[in-house]
């Protein structure tokens, strides 16, 4: 009796045991599952969430879709410049109504480092092409038709579990972004890149709000498309808008011709070292006529 009784509590030992070490394992596997899905970086900062980067990049795009505008928003956009050693610094002022993200720009800028047209200067045209003596520097890219709202295409992704998704997604780590801890994203297109731009994401920890992004080009045509621009973002009012789009790059813009390539230098031609463009003074009106967003102005300055 004693014997038989000895024998079935090492059978219920054995088991025990047996179950311990198969909890143990169940749980490491979901550890190494869970850091795998993650991508997480070994620098990933103390206090941030440790959350599948599909998780971050959908509440992310949940964010931007949840944003709501005053139907219009009137905003100063700075130009900033460095060209032949000096700096060009001009200020416009542009109303954008909301419902279309529609822009339209005062074409005369409300300061302006460039000098007084001189009456005594020339213009001429040699076979058609415009030329002049004048020494001020062009807007690079003409007026900013540039909207404090745009989102890069944020708006029109789809999820991460999406079969059709634009990107390939891949968590970079988390850091800290002006005072903010952030979840770092990279992004690789999944087709067509020069039509899906978005590269990098910095998300915040705490509201998924985007706080800064990279954009393979910014505009339609031109140069822009060919380099890098950093975007951040901020809440103003309460609105999440751009804060500033900014490139370091240097591009030959201008001249009396379009350039052939970036190494070819037109008559008129100026190396602009870096361009930004700063949003700020922000109003919401509350009464606009909307006669004057039916106006044109050729310009490469429109964000697509």
């Amino acid at each position: 009796m004693e014997k038989s009784v000895l024998r079935t509590r090492d059978n219920i030992g054995v088991r025990r045991r047996m179950h311990a070490r198969a909890f143990v394992l169940a749980v490491a596997a979901a550890l190494v599952g869970t850091a795998s899905s993650v991508s997480a970086s070994e620098d990933s900062l103390e206090g941030v969430p440790v959350l599948p980067v599909g998780q971050i990049y959908d509440r992310a795009l949940g964010f931007v879709r949840t944003q709501n505008y005053p139907p219009y928003v009137s905003y100063i956009v700075t130009v900033r410049s460095n060209v032949k050693d000096r700096w060009l610094i001009e200020q416009f002022h542009s109303l954008c109504r909301t419902r279309d993200d529609r822009v339209v720009t005062d074409a005369k800028p409300l300061s302006t480092t460039n000098q007084g047209v001189n009456p005594y200067g020339f213009n001429v045209k040699l076979r058609g092409l415009a030329m002049k003596n004048a020494q001020n520097i062009d807007e690079p890219f003409g007026v900013p038709e540039m909207s404090p709202i745009f989102t890069f295409g944020l708006t029109s992704l789809h999820p991460s579990t999406s079969s059709i998704r634009e990107y390939d997604i891949s968590l970079v780590g988390t850091e800290e972004y002006r005072g903010r801890l952030v979840y770092h994203v990279a992004l690789a297109p999944r087709s067509d890149p020069q039509h899906h731009r978005l590269r990098d994401l910095w998300v915040d920890s705490t509201n998924f709000g985007v706080l800064r992004l990279v954009s393979a080009g910014a505009f339609a045509s031109g140069p822009a498309t060919t380099v890098d621009w950093d975007v951040t973002y901020s809440i103003i009012n309460g609105y999440w808008t751009i804060e500033t789009e900014s490139t370091a790059a240097s591009m030959l813009l201008g001249g009396y011709a379009p350039p052939l390539n970036s190494y070819v230098r037109l008559p008129g031609a100026m190396t602009y070292h870096g361009v930004s463009y700063s949003f700020s003074n922000f109003a919401f009106p509350k009464q606009v006529s909307d006669l004057q967003f039916f106006e044109y102005k050729p310009s490469q300055a429109v964000q697509m």
